[in-house]
């Protein structure tokens, strides 16, 4: 008829991931949704009564049902959490068991590391921000903080395991993650407000997180940094040359450092038209907001980072920011990675961006 039907679910405040089919594909057996942490909301009885035996089971973990077997008696379940890398156990309806399939992490397993919330917080013109937060949890009192603004920039944090944020709550380090205007998961209207706002009211989310974090009395507002990659290394880069007043230092993987240059190379991919015009409506002015304009302008060290493999930010995107960076005589540390790619797919790559980022935070923002 064209005509819209009956509600059959929604999850206040946040997007539908999808559906979760039957075995017909005719129906379906649950709804996916990314709340404050990824979950299946169940609708079919059978299903709800599983999860309920599974997360029985479990001490101090989650349980997310991954895969059955045609008549349901067997499971595949992902256990785990934001703080715990986890592992896969096989569920047995029968016995109501569950047997160890294999770890995510051969060396943490099952072990718990840094606690992990969502917390909220108003930006400056009062929009609510949500974030992750993730606090060292053996060390007390007003802690360094790092600001790590997700990639995307349409794309989200949740509370699901993070080996960046990880590592830095281990060596000492509160870790805010904001999920700033724009980014997916909250509803179109949302998402629509970081149009036109790269660098702009994108960032000022970023900076206001800074606030929110000390006013809860967790980490010391003079010493923080700005870690990200992607856009997020981008947004690292603008910090540095922006804001450099309120960090001490900025770090950033496979960053974007010049939007014009961006839009030149996608035009030659399949599709980049599109991609172009998407681009174009992020910032009134690419110029403007693009950090390799302003070498002169930035005022703390930085750190970049970047892999000769990556297929999407090309690696020219940290090198000439380098250059201009050196010539300007600022404060800049340049790696490349020459087997690395946008993804960190490599192990080997892992280690040394981590091994870099330790010492240059030591250095810069010590714990």
């Amino acid at each position: 008829t064209l005509e819209r039907g009956k509600q059959l679910f929604a999850s206040k405040g946040y997007d539908i991931g999808g559906i979760v089919p039957d075995s017909a594909g005719s129906g379906y057996l649950g709804i996916s949704v990314e709340e404050d942490r990824p979950l299946i909301r169940w609708t079919d009885a059978d299903m709800m009564a599983m999860q309920t035996a599974v997360s029985a089971l479990v001490k101090g973990a989650q349980a997310r049902i991954v895969s059955l077997n045609r008549d349901r008696s067997r499971a595949l379940i992902a256990v785990g959490g934001a703080d715990a890398p986890g592992g896969y156990f096989v569920y047995s309806r029968s016995e109501n068991t569950m047997d160890p399939l294999g770890y995510n992490n051969r060396t943490i397993k099952m072990r718990r590391m840094h606690p992990v919330r969502t917390i909220r917080y108003k930006a400056r013109d009062g929009l609510e921000i949500a974030a992750v937060l993730t606090v060292p949890a053996s060390r007390k009192g007003k802690l360094p903080l790092i600001v790590m603004p997700h990639g995307g920039p349409f794309a989200r944090d949740s509370e699901t395991w993070d080996w960046w944020t990880q590592f830095l709550a281990d060596r000492g380090y509160v870790v805010i993650q904001p999920n700033y205007r724009g980014s997916s998961g909250y509803g179109t209207e949302f998402e629509k407000k970081g149009r036109g706002q790269w660098g702009l009211a994108m960032q000022d989310d970023l900076d206001d997180a800074v606030k929110a974090i000390a006013d809860l009395g967790i980490a010391d507002p003079s010493r923080v940094c700005m870690v990200g990659a992607s856009y997020g290394g981008y947004a690292a880069m603008r910090a540095a040359q922006r804001d450099g007043n309120r960090y001490r230092c900025a770090v950033s993987y496979a960053g974007v450092s010049d939007l014009n240059r961006m839009l030149k190379h996608t035009s030659s991919f399949l599709g980049g038209g599109a991609r172009g015009d998407w681009l174009r409506d992020q910032a009134p002015d690419l110029k403007n907001v693009s950090p390799l304009n302003f070498p002169q302008q930035f005022s703390i060290p930085v750190l970049l980072v970047h892999g000769e493999k990556d297929r999407v930010v090309p690696l020219v995107q940290s090198k000439v920011m380098a250059q201009k960076l050196k010539s300007a005589g600022k404060d800049v540390t340049y790696i490349v990675q020459p087997e690395a790619d946008h993804h960190f797919s490599r192990t080997e790559d892992r280690l040394e961006f981590l091994k870099a980022l330790e010492a240059f935070l030591a250095k810069h923002n010590p714990a």
